[in-house]
């Protein structure tokens, strides 16, 4: 057993408990629970399979599925290439599966450190991951914070990171990873599509808590959009 520095993400799919709960008796959520949980089972490695064949596998974020919880993570750095840095790695990926989720209509909500952890291809151990794995136990907004040795690590020079209420956060919208962003017009399309999406949560009735995460989400997403598409929501 080896502990080893490496930047760890814990990421939850939000809505799971319920949909699991309803999946019991209601058989449109129990194919609503099975596409989820393929979409869990897949996200990962089909990210995984558009990494350029010329990156080394050791630095491809290694991935656990859980459940309705996705486990990320990669090595602080690497003596071969002075400047990778796993951190922005595992932000990057985490930018891309909150675009992957919600193009499939749902939130997620994290936490990501670094430091010390031992892991396998099924199980992880060590302080980085349960501090990540509290950040998201303990968090309410639907986003990824980065811990305070994660934050303090963190190089900045772009906005996959922002900062608001004294927390350093992933921005999940950053629209460099938008799926297609190189098509004339998708970064436009995407945000349309998250703002209908978000419409369409907050008039289903939902309970309080998910209320408030979709309300906080709509409220982000009008913060981050491109100029035009602001113009044309107020």
């Amino acid at each position: 057993m080896k502990f080893e520095d490496r930047a760890v993400a814990f990421i939850d799919v939000l809505g799971f408990k319920a949909l699991v709960a309803g999946a019991v008796q209601n058989h449109e959520q129990l194919n609503q629970l099975s596409g989820l949980i393929d979409l869990l089972s897949s996200a990962v490695p089909m990210l995984d399979s558009s990494v350029d064949s010329t990156v080394a596998a050791h630095l491809i974020p290694k991935h656990i599925y859980i459940s309705d919880c996705i486990i990320l993570s990669a090595p602080h750095t690497d003596t071969d290439r002075p400047s990778y840095d796993g951190l922005s790695i595992v932000v990057m990926r985490a930018i891309q599966l909150s675009h992957y989720f919600l193009n499939a209509g749902y939130l997620i909500r994290g936490g990501i450190s670094v430091g010390k952890v031992w892991r396998t291809n099924s199980n992880i151990v060590g302080p980085a991951y349960q501090e990540a794995y509290l950040l998201e136990h303990n968090g309410n907004e639907p986003i990824i914070v980065l811990s305070e040795s994660a934050a303090t690590r963190w190089r900045g020079g772009s906005r996959m990171c922002l900062q608001s209420d004294g927390k350093v956060f992933v921005n999940g919208l950053f629209d460099y990873y938008i799926p297609n962003n190189n098509q004339h017009g998708e970064i436009e399309r995407a945000y349309g599509r998250y703002a209908d999406l978000a419409d369409q949560k907050l008039e289903e009735g939902l309970p309080q808590s998910a209320q408030s995460k979709w309300s906080w989400f709509k409220e982000f997403l009008q913060s981050e959009a491109p100029e035009g598409l602001k113009w044309a929501q107020a």
